[in-house]
């Protein structure tokens, strides 16, 4: 609401909305209800980005309680399942949005009363890249993912003895994300790279896996992203988000249902509100910067210097063979990057085959100017 992102609660039947949460210089979300069903834990994003957990103990009350501080950037919390404790992924603020080799601290797990009193931190790694918390139903057990040896496993953590270990490592080789385990410990909704798009961006969707045998099955075919999938605890389905204009931002989502077996795609359509910021930057600059008008723009720009040099100098295939240059120096950045941050290398690699078809064209339409006008 009013550009800043609030938490609501809606009806599956009667498709109505009430929210819950009013941020006026924050965003409000990752909501999970405490167990009893009467209390709300959120994560609030500042300005800056930073991210803290509240607790609402009471839906029908403004009453809500910060559990941790700014100096503590939250990237996921859980609630145990006494509803007395918090556990989350932290690391200091001032580490977070700094690039890995360069900050001081990684994150860790830590934990909170449920009335923000003793504040414990349970690890000293500081992991790169841990996230997705989430506790196993008798409350002995922290899951959560990280990335590690190239790939974004799940790990589980030992809240009794504070050991860590791979979780399901004999089944989980690939990269999976947005890890959650059925009420019953008995199955694994989770989010995996199925396919890439025709201009290589990796398209995600919904898998589910036996734990004791390691089956998997994919029950979505979305081909764009889905996210945050969730059980239903009184229905063999399972709830989801799905990115329909993925990946071009502002991002806009569905509320999807699926069944565990992979039939009946439902739409929940929620009566949700519509933002009363009606001017969004991000909205027009996203349709102003994509991957076409960014194509035209570079062939048209190097068509024009084509013209000059060869009014000029003669030198009509120059701005083409500028074009191969910079393409070469951007696939061998690719490989150099992806040593400092994978995703930074397949984004660069992306971007060095969308310009090899570019200077293709560049140099096409060279050679037709040069013979057109020397007739």
């Amino acid at each position: 609401m009013n550009g800043n992102e609030a938490i609501y609660t809606g009806d599956i039947e009667s498709k109505s909305v009430e929210r819950i949460t009013a941020p006026e210089e924050e965003d409000h979300h990752s909501p999970q209800f405490s167990p009893d069903g009467e209390g709300l834990l959120y994560l609030a994003a500042n300005q800056d980005g930073v991210q803290t957990i509240h607790y609402k103990p009471d839906l029908g009350r403004d009453e809500t309680t910060q559990l941790t501080k700014t100096d503590s950037h939250v990237f996921s919390a859980a609630i145990s399942p006494d509803g007395s404790k918090v556990y989350y992924i932290a690391m200091p603020s001032k580490d977070f949005g700094v690039p890995e080799g360069e900050a001081e601290n990684g994150t860790d797990l830590h934990s909170v009363n449920i009335d923000g009193s003793n504040s414990q931190k349970l690890t000293d790694k500081d992991t790169y890249a841990m996230n997705e918390l989430s506790i196993s139903d008798d409350g002995t057990t922290l899951y959560y993912t990280a990335f590690q040896n190239e790939t974004q496993q799940l790990f589980a953590y030992n809240i009794e003895d504070g050991t860590e270990s791979a979780f399901l490592p004999e089944h989980m080789s690939d990269d999976i994300y947005h890890p959650v385990l059925s009420p019953d410990e008995e199955q694994l909704a989770y989010t995996a790279v199925a396919d890439t798009s025709e201009n290589g961006t990796f398209l995600y969707e919904l898998f589910l896996m036996e734990v004791s045998t390691g089956d998997s099955e994919r029950l979505t075919d979305y081909n764009a992203s889905v996210t945050s999938p969730a059980f239903f605890h009184q229905q063999n389905r399972i709830a989801f988000l799905a990115e329909s204009n993925w990946p071009s931002e502002p991002s806009s989502y569905e509320i999807m249902t699926v069944s565990e077996d992979g039939g009946g795609a439902t739409n929940l359509a929620l009566d949700l509100p519509e933002s009363s910021n009606t001017i969004q930057p991000g909205a027009i600059a996203d349709k102003l910067v994509n991957t076409v008008t960014m194509t035209v723009l570079y062939v048209l720009l190097f068509g024009l210097l084509t013209v000059y040099y060869h009014a000029r100098s003669n030198k009509t295939y120059f701005p083409a063979k500028l074009s191969a240059i910079l393409t070469g120096v951007v696939f061998l950045g690719s490989f150099a990057a992806t040593a400092y941050n994978p995703w930074m290398g397949i984004g660069l690699f992306t971007l060095a085959g969308g310009l090899v078809g570019c200077t293709a064209v560049i140099f096409v339409l060279a050679l037709i100017y040069r013979r057109v006008v020397r007739r």
